[in-house]
Parts: C-alpha cells; sequence; structure tokens
C-alpha cells in the first residue's frame, strides 16, 4: 500500500463521533523515502498533504516505511518501536497515540449471501 493509501485508509477508519472538537496536526517523517506528510484532524476529517510540513505541528513522527508496515500488521508495539528506536516522536507523544485511539474497526469476516428465510 503506498503512503497516500495509507493515509487515505486512516481517513477511512475515522470515527466521526470520536474525534468531535479534536484538532490534531502530526508531521511524518520516512527516513529511508526522504518523503514527508502533514496529518490533518480538523472538523471530524482526516486530511493529509505530502511533501509538506506543518511548523505548528503538534508532534513529528520520524520512522522507516518498513517501520511503518511492522506497526500496522500489529507485528511490533508503538510502544516497543520507540523504545528500540525505530520511531521518534518529537513534541506531543500524546497526540500521536489520540489519533490512533480514533479508528473503527471492522470485521473481515462477513456473509456474502445470507440464506433465504422462511416467512
Amino acid at each position: 500500500m503506498s503512503l497516500d493509501l495509507f493515509f487515505d485508509y486512516l481517513g477511512v477508519r475515522l470515527n466521526g463521533e470520536k474525534a468531535e472538537g479534536l484538532a490534531i496536526v502530526i508531521n511524518w517523517v520516512f527516513t529511508d523515502l526522504g518523503r514527508r506528510y502533514v496529518l490533518n484532524l480538523e472538523h471530524c476529517a482526516l486530511t493529509y498533504l505530502a511533501d509538506r510540513e506543518s511548523a505548528h505541528a503538534d508532534a513529528t513522527v520520524t520512522l522507516d516505511r518498513a517501520v511503518l508496515d511492522r506497526l500496522v500488521l500489529r507485528e511490533t508495539p508503538w510502544a516497543d518501536a520507540v523504545r528500540q528506536g525505530l520511531v521518534s516522536i518529537d513534541g506531543d507523544p500524546a497526540k500521536v497515540a489520540e489519533l490512533f485511539g480514533l479508528p473503527d474497526g471492522f470485521a473481515l469476516v462477513f456473509e456474502v449471501v445470507e440464506p433465504k428465510r422462511e416467512r
């Protein structure tokens, strides 16, 4: 999944009710790719801009793309990645934790065809 799709995916999973009244700005720096993103949560919508950063960000997350993959796949917990130096968070780490507490979870298994019900 490309980084753009990853940030789109976060926006799709955002629980608007949980995000009500919150404003969070996070810079993302991918050292191995030389890419930067700024992620903005405002008015219950999560948006991003590639190759940009905000001077007023709540936090800046610096990591390699491979580390992001391990975090997303839950192979490595965030706390372990930070403790091992795989991820650095400058600014307010509570804002990063708050952001990742906002997505909805979806069941991966669902019935495609339901049995016909008798009336």
